[in-house]
């Protein structure tokens, strides 16, 4: 299963979680609203389970995500913080980012 998005018309494959059975895809996004359609077995077509969009000046309909910038969120306080211009590592990620270091061989780092 594929998934398209506009306005760049990138055809991403999904990935399967076969303990769940969902399909999923991990993006970071810029605030804004990406429209959506989803490839299956070549067949083009938008999830009624999902927010869509009514049909556009060509007909098509499409599913859409909406991303809001949120400073007050997790992600938001997190990317907020770490992308200052004195960022701040909390001690847990300092703990993970050692025990990750600690794991990779040198011809890794």
């Amino acid at each position: 299963m594929y998934i398209m998005h506009s306005p760049s018309v990138q055809r991403i494959p999904l990935t399967l979680d076969k303990g769940t059975g969902f399909w999923s895809l991990k993006r970071e996004l810029p605030e804004g609203q990406f429209e959506y359609k989803y490839i299956i077995d070549g067949e083009w077509t938008h999830n009624e389970q999902e927010p869509f969009t009514g049909p556009n000046k060509d007909g098509h309909t499409n599913n859409y995500a909406k991303v809001v910038y949120d400073p007050t969120s997790v992600d938001g306080a997190t990317r907020e913080r770490l992308t200052r211009e004195d960022p701040e590592l909390l001690e847990d990620e300092r703990l993970k980012l050692v025990q990750f270091l600690e794991t990779c061989s040198e011809a890794e780092v």
